[in-house]
């Protein structure tokens, strides 16, 4: 088998692969560090390479291989590590130069089942100061590079994971998502990824506001059934943590979707720009679901307000991050991270309480709807990936921080917990990759991977692949 083949192997062929002997995790873990080494000079995905690691723990699954002992559902097969989630005995730097030299003492939780399912951990992946922006790019690690044209980013915060799987680098890899930051990167370089139901992965985050969620990004939907399977279920360390034992994500994966009632909404009652061709591809993605049994129908939901109440906690969130733990360092910061940290400093505690109230019947709206419907699709993003050297479009006013104008439709699911993919709908006629974004209601993460496999069986995308 070539490398060629390894390396854009899915992660559920390597596991099966492995597990009859017809390849090795040091073959397929050599195909992922070959690939690292041509691609990531010019792309900057990766951060921390940790080859050493990957080689030895490789080697170790190849002997128990070799034994018939196999160590989990993932045993042998390859993965990255966004650089906010912690491996022990590394640097986590979260992309940050006051982290610079943070080494960390434990393992993340998704990192921790990922190594107890067999993974094998390729290194730490490229985020943004603080993973704070759907951009990923640092003062520390420089910019990274979107492998679909490179004079774009990738998205963030997650920017770094999604280069990796979509450049064949790693068939899987961990993401984290507060307001976006794994739907975006997704949407931007042409993979799946899933944000969860709040609490089905746990973190060990600080998480004030509980918006950010743990999820996977890979190159199928079954692949991310598999990593889901792994890594869901309770963990005391999280308080947000969901009771339920991880599902049969992989068992019950394909179902179809004859009957269900989905709503289209390109705007979900606020949104006023969006880009044409966004528009376009998103909204002949979504009548496919027509073909696919369900009905499809124009949302009638309005979601106003939320996009509001979003920005000022995410405000609230990097002021208590910016003023509060790294005051002493704040010369060292992204300068946008800085000016979205100071727009929070007038804002009380009362006032940021009273947003939460405000929530409340922004979120009833929104379970009633789901109460007479099964799906949400909407565009992941606002626009085409943006070009590198920019916080917005070059169609957007100028501001100093704020990116969440161009990716409104991901943050109200963060608020309100719902689970969330993005699927690739398309192309734009300069071949730049589109998402659509597929929600479900809170704790439907089975039903949001069930849709996302159906579409995927109607319009198979991992046979697009970057230009090399």
């Amino acid at each position: 088998m070539t490398q060629t083949e390894l390396h854009w192997m899915d992660a559920s062929e390597i596991a099966s692969r492995i597990r009859d002997k017809t390849i090795s995790p040091v073959e397929v873990t050599e195909a992922c560090i070959g690939r690292i080494e041509k691609l990531d000079g010019e792309l900057n995905a990766f951060c921390l390479p940790m080859f050493d690691i990957a080689r030895e723990k490789a080697k170790q699954a190849e002997d128990a291989q070799m034994r018939g002992e196999f160590w989990g559902p993932l045993h042998g097969v390859p993965y990255a590590i966004k650089d906010s989630d912690d491996y022990a005995g590394q640097l986590t730097t979260v992309g940050s130069r006051p982290h610079a030299a943070h080494i960390a003492e434990g393992f993340s939780p998704i990192v921790e089942r990922m190594e107890n399912a067999g993974a094998i951990p390729l290194g730490k992946t490229t985020t943004p100061d603080m993973a704070w922006i759907g951009l990923t790019y640092s003062q520390l690690h420089g910019m990274t590079h979107n492998p679909w044209d490179k004079s774009r980013n990738p998205g963030g915060s997650s920017g770094g994971s999604a280069v990796a799987v979509a450049a064949g680098m790693a068939p899987l890899a961990t993401g984290t998502d507060g307001a976006g930051s794994i739907r975006i990167p997704a949407s931007f370089c042409s993979i799946y990824g899933l944000k969860p139901s709040h609490g089905r992965i746990p973190l060990m985050l600080p998480n004030t506001n509980q918006h950010t969620h743990y999820g996977p990004l890979t190159r199928t939907v079954t692949d991310a059934a598999l990593m889901m399977e792994a890594c869901s279920g309770p963990d005391n360390r999280d308080l947000y943590s969901l009771e339920q034992a991880a599902p049969k994500y992989l068992a019950n994966l394909n179902k179809p979707l004859k009957g269900m009632r989905v709503g289209w909404s390109a705007d979900l009652g606020f949104i006023e720009k969006i880009d044409p061709e966004v528009l376009g591809v998103c909204e002949a993605a979504a009548q496919k679901f027509t073909d696919l049994g369900a009905e499809v129908v124009p949302a009638d939901l309005d979601l106003s307000g939320s996009m509001e109440i979003a920005k000022r906690n995410w405000q609230a969130i990097m002021s208590a991050i910016v003023h509060h733990r790294l005051g002493d360092h704040m010369d060292e910061l992204d300068p946008a991270l800085v000016a979205c940290a100071n727009g929070a400093l007038s804002q009380t505690s009362g006032e940021f309480l009273f947003d939460k109230v405000k929530a409340f019947p922004i979120v009833q709206r929104l379970v009633a709807w789901f109460g007479q419907h099964d799906l949400l699709i909407t565009p992941s993003v606002a626009c085409l990936p943006v070009k590198n050297g920019r916080l917005l479009p070059e169609d957007y006013p100028d501001h100093d921080w704020d990116w969440m104008e161009w990716a409104p439709f991901s943050s109200p699911f963060n608020l309100f917990h719902n689970p969330a993919a993005s699927v690739p709908a398309g192309f734009s006629k300069d071949g730049l990759p589109i998402g659509l974004q597929i929600v479900g209601p809170r704790h439907a993460d089975m039903l949001v991977l069930q849709a996302s496999r159906a579409f995927e069986l109607a319009s198979p995308w991992a046979h697009h692949r970057p230009p090399e």
